[in-house]
């Protein structure tokens, strides 16, 4: 529910050579994984120095968190035929990220057979995701230098390590195509402020609506009450992590071409924001809800209830596709049940601009929540990867050609028709491919102590 928010983040993806050694791993760096609580202090005391100052604080930190695929649970745990009998509900977790790659597009040059972590098997098999994130480098490699002690004392061996790094200058806060990115977040109901003046909202973030907290963190309540889980489960999270690398030439490139095919006045700069759904800047193409709240480029109180046909915000648009809001729910009446805690940084070197330099660069794409079939897979498969998903309302006498996301989503046609009477079709290949993926449990300090110290895990149900 906090977020580390740290300009240096390492992912390191861990293979225990067996459950001793997993478990001695474990126990050295309980003291070092970091807690929602002093995690949300910290932001708290930045975010209040920087309004009062008008600039950031000097104050740092380092944060560690770990999480646990399925065979790292089964690995570690005491009674491992009991976890599996726990989790037979939560068949994607169990099955693995790498199992259900093709279902979620994940095909071609993004099969897992490409991917650098999240498919291997023997030693090459990922147990752990630990994440240490840093306000400096300097913090970072100090923290790091202490883990890889620990890693070999153990005999933990690394499968992989990506460096995810915040971009600098004027990209910073923005990923690599060049958007502003991580704007619209679900608020938390008893965890984040309420905004005195709207109900429903969190205070000081315009249109973020406040989502229970159990579709964020198991044992609390769920919009529908539908996620349980047995006890060891509680205050834990499951994590997608995903290693999208983006070729932003081919963007560019293919932004500047597509301007061709459409009538009025269009230009690659409103192409692009068409097909992301926001200008560079972060600025929506929606227009507000209210006329006074959500104003200037982080405005995000808009719920497309005043553009149901796509004239502002096409409905290809990735964060129209992504988040539908006020139309998520329009297959099962669930709108609220689809939300996901998003925790990406960018890796790699900042594109200079000009043809490909043929370098690795891109988003590692992190989220939580109770469900990966509601969650995470919901919206890849059926919203972002489907061209018969309406993230809006079709009119009798218009025809809308939903397309695919043109971000995260699958290559195809998609129609764009814009209230000025510019249109147009967009036909463009996929610029962001899979090289890794893993579905992985985050649990809470509790529960890692006792599969540090290999003791049972309570497995009473527990209600959300």
């Amino acid at each position: 529910l906090a977020a580390f928010n740290k300009d240096f983040t390492d992912f390191r993806y861990l293979h225990f050579p067996d459950a001793a050694r997993g478990r001695g791993w474990l126990s050295a760096i309980l003291n070092t994984v970091a807690t929602t609580n002093e995690t949300e202090d910290f932001n708290e005391q930045f975010s209040l120095a920087r309004r009062a100052f008008g600039r950031d604080p000097s104050i740092t930190t380092v944060r560690c968190g770990v999480s646990l695929t399925f065979e790292g649970l089964v690995t570690v745990a005491s009674k491992p035929d009991q976890v599996k009998k726990d989790l037979a509900t939560f068949k994607a977790f169990c099955d693995g990220a790498a199992a259900r790659a093709e279902k979620l597009g994940d095909t071609g040059e993004s099969a897992p057979e490409n991917w650098l972590f999240g498919a291997g098997a023997g030693d090459k098999a990922v147990h752990a995701v630990l994440i240490v994130a840093a306000d400096t480098e300097e913090l970072l490699k100090e923290k790091l230098k202490n883990l890889d002690t620990v890693e070999q004392t153990h005999q933990i061996t690394r499968v992989h390590v990506d460096e995810g790094r915040t971009l600098t200058g004027d990209l910073r806060g923005h990923e690599h195509f060049g958007y502003k990115d991580g704007i619209s977040q679900p608020g938390v109901k008893d965890f984040h402020r309420e905004d005195a003046g709207r109900k429903g909202f969190r205070d000081n973030h315009a249109g973020a609506e406040l989502i229970e907290p159990g579709e964020f963190v198991f044992g609390y309540r769920s919009e529908q009450g539908d996620r349980k889980a047995p006890a060891w489960m509680k205050d834990g999270s499951l994590q997608v992590v995903r290693r999208l690398r983006q070729d932003v030439a081919g963007w560019n490139k293919a932004v500047v071409d597509g301007v061709k095919d459409f009538t009025g006045t269009m230009d690659a700069t409103r192409l692009g924001a068409c097909l992301v759904g926001r200008a560079k800047d972060g600025t929506p193409l929606a227009p507000a809800v209210s006329a006074v709240t959500g104003l200037g480029s982080d405005r995000n109180d808009f719920d497309y209830v005043n553009d149901p046909t796509g004239l502002h915000t096409p409905w290809v648009a990735h964060i129209r596709r992504t988040h539908p809001r006020a139309f998520a729910g329009i297959n099962d009446n669930k709108p609220k049940s689809h939300r996901l805690m998003r925790r990406g940084i960018p890796y790699g070197p900042q594109f200079a601009g000009g043809p490909d330099d043929g370098k690795d660069r891109g988003l590692m794409f992190v989220c939580y929540g109770t469900s990966l079939e509601q969650q995470f897979e919901l919206v890849q498969q059926h919203w972002s990867n489907s061209d018969t998903f309406p993230p809006g309302k079709s009119e009798p006498d218009r025809v809308v050609a939903n397309g695919f996301d043109k971000v995260t989503g699958l290559a195809g046609k998609a129609a764009i028709e814009l209230a000025d009477g510019t249109h147009g079709t967009v036909d463009m290949k996929r610029f962001v491919r899979t090289t890794g993926a893993l579905y992985a449990f985050t649990p809470s300090i509790s529960t890692l102590r006792l599969l540090a110290e290999g003791k049972d895990l309570p497995n009473k149900s527990i209600g959300s």
